[in-house]
């Protein structure tokens, strides 16, 4: 089938689901990446923290799950959503009389007709698989699940850890359930359990007999997640992958200019880092300084300049630190907020004050009280207003998206309240 055919099917099926089912689904919705998802997941983790509250996760791992998904099923499930029958055998000719065949040492096997699965690479499976699995949401009630295609962590939260644990076996036994009349199954060896916070490394989980491993740190969509949420794993291992590159390029670079060791460096080096920032980019000072440290090696090599520091570095580079470059990003999804064309996931994490007064430092967004720093003050919710709030008014109106991206990438903020930009002063450390 043509990837023209494919796109008018997913266009008409993304339009009735925002026509007729916006209220009833749950497991899909247009537009939401997989930083939005692990940003607002996060962010409901570090508040349940921040109040002092016990946070235990159940990482679920799907074997094949997009290979097995029945058909039958699927047009079941879109029949119930209210697809009518002209619909349902539009759809069902989308799945009918595809076969496949195995190879091996140059002999073939029979082909098979294929009852089970989305095609791969195809521009519909994503979506269809996200529509097939989109009921489990409705079983869920003692804990939470997000959900990002066939990557599911069920998590909950409370004053008592063994009220919290009791919820989360709860509804593992509800999701196992589930998965399995709806002919999918759970990789046992995958599936594993986190509690988050100091000395909560020795807590157990059974299900079923079977004691799930209590997991030190979990990658889940490309970010690996400690259970400190410190992210001081991840940022050692894209540190260790941007040293690699810079490596490598460092064997060639005598046969390269300084524009082509530039432009490498953007694509195979500073990409390392370009990756979900919003989810890691208020870590600490020692994984910050990680980062900058491949910079600064990197910058070096580029302008073959071994004497002058990091910040002379930056200025004659006509570049800028990791984490400025990370605050402008995070205003793109604040003009995106603001103006109202963000997502609903990623709008739900914040709320608009009215301006009633003119005000000299209004904040357009309301900043809820924190207690701790890594867990309350150093999170997207409570950063993001403040630094919204020292954003020129200029760049605040402009009108279109693509004007604004290319604007504050020329603003630099030099008053952000956030650790990582405090400044050490001698006998009396980071003011």
């Amino acid at each position: 089938m043509s990837k023209v055919f494919e796109r008018i099917m997913y266009k008409q099926i993304d339009a009735f689901i925002q026509i007729k089912l916006s209220k009833l689904l749950t497991g899909f919705r247009k537009n939401h990446s997989t930083q939005n998802c692990l940003v607002t997941m996060l962010n409901v983790w570090k508040k349940s923290i921040d109040r002092g509250e016990n946070l235990c996760a159940i990482f679920m791992d799907l074997s094949k799950a997009f290979d097995t998904m029945r058909h039958d099923l699927l047009i079941a499930k879109l029949g119930a959503y209210g697809f009518n029958d002209d619909a349902l055998n539009y759809m069902l000719s989308y799945f009918n009389n595809r076969q496949q065949r195995v190879c091996v040492n140059s002999n073939f096997s029979n082909w098979q007709n294929l009852l089970t699965g989305v095609p791969q690479g195809s521009i519909l499976g994503p979506l269809l698989f996200n529509i097939f699995i989109n009921d489990l949401f409705l079983f869920i009630s003692n804990s939470y699940l997000s959900n990002y295609a066939d990557d599911n962590t069920l998590y909950a939260f409370g004053n008592n850890i063994e009220e919290v644990k009791i919820s989360l076996l709860s509804d593992f036994r509800i999701v196992s359930n589930w998965f399995y009349e709806n002919y999918m199954a759970l990789n046992a060896d995958k599936c594993h359990f986190m509690c988050f916070g100091p000395n909560k490394e020795d807590e157990k989980f059974e299900f079923d007999g079977v004691c799930l491993e209590n997991s030190k740190k979990e990658k889940i969509l490309g970010i690996t997640i400690d259970n400190k949420l410190n992210f001081q794993s991840h940022i050692k291992e894209i540190c260790r992958k941007a040293s690699q590159k810079l490596g490598a390029l460092s064997r060639i670079s005598n046969f390269l200019d300084d524009s082509q060791k530039k432009k490498i460096f953007s694509a195979v080096v500073k990409s390392q880092f370009s990756y979900c920032p919003l989810v890691w980019m208020f870590c600490s000072r020692i994984s910050n300084n990680l980062i900058n440290k491949i910079h600064e090696r990197s910058l070096r090599l580029i302008t073959n300049d071994y004497n002058n520091d990091y910040e002379t570095l930056l200025k004659s580079s006509d570049e800028i630190c990791n984490h400025h470059r990370n605050i402008q990003t995070l205003m793109i999804e604040m003009y995106k907020i603001y103006h109202n064309i963000a997502p609903p996931i990623m709008d739900s994490m914040f709320q608009r004050r009215h301006k009633n007064y003119n005000l000299r430092n209004f904040q357009e967004f309301f900043t809820e009280k924190k207690r701790t720093v890594a867990s309350g003050l150093e999170t997207i919710s409570y950063r993001s207003p403040q630094l919204w709030s020292l954003l020129p008014e200029n760049l605040k109106v402009i009108n279109t998206l693509n004007q604004f991206k290319i604007e504050v990438r020329k603003w630099i903020c030099y008053d952000c309240p956030c650790r990582l930009c405090k400044v050490y002063v001698a006998n009396l450390g980071f003011l």
